[in-house]
């Protein structure tokens, strides 16, 4: 899981992260990363092209952020404004994969980290080791296809990273309003692309 990225400044075959995250995927594993936060302007206009390294990779799965509204249903799911969109700069890779929820998760916080005390306001619930704190980005969405990805290893480890990226995207569904550029093949189903595996 790289919940993390920077602006693209040259192709991904010379980039040093994206050689480092494409030894890890040769050596047989399953790299997600973060599309990025740039898919607006500061004054709302859409931004195309700003996919973030490592996720301009091709063999990498990039994952983008779902507003899942705050709700259980699908239905009323919309792309996050601020998700990252393709196609990669210099490059011209079609991106993301995929996308997953990421605005406004709540989830576990680890105590005495920088991200507690600069972001305060953030800590929903709880004390100490039991604190909880709600941040989106398409970091969230990361960690949760990385999370599904991990479910699909442990049902058939077998599969290859290509394999786990194949099945994610088979089982996803579309997005309203959103294209390629910006949903990839669509939001994640992990109790789909979980089956999958165990079909293999």
């Amino acid at each position: 899981n790289l919940s993390l990225g920077r602006a693209v400044f040259e192709s991904y075959r010379t980039d040093p992260l994206c050689q480092a995250a494409q030894r890890a995927i040769d050596a047989g594993m399953v790299v997600i990363a973060a599309a990025g936060n740039n898919g607006k302007t500061a004054d709302g206009t859409p931004v195309m092209g700003a996919i973030h390294v490592p996720g301009n990779l091709p063999s990498v799965i990039t994952v983008g952020a779902l507003n899942t509204k705050g709700t259980s249903v699908r239905s009323d799911d919309v792309m996050a404004t601020y998700s990252s969109r393709g196609p990669t700069m210099i490059d011209g890779v079609v991106k993301p994969e995929l996308v997953a929820p990421g605005n406004r998760i709540v989830s576990a916080a680890a105590h005495g980290s920088s991200i507690m005390s600069n972001f305060p306001e953030r800590v929903m619930a709880g004390q100490g080791n039991q604190s909880y704190m709600e941040m989106s980005g398409t970091s969230q969405s990361t960690a949760m296809v990385s999370g599904c990805a991990a479910l699909m290893l442990e049902a058939a480890p077998s599969l290859s990273p290509l394999e786990v990226k194949l099945a994610l995207q088979l089982t996803s569904s579309k997005v309203k309003d959103a294209g390629l550029l910006s949903a990839g093949a669509g939001s994640l189903n992990c109790a789909a692309a979980t089956l999958l595996a165990k079909g293999k």
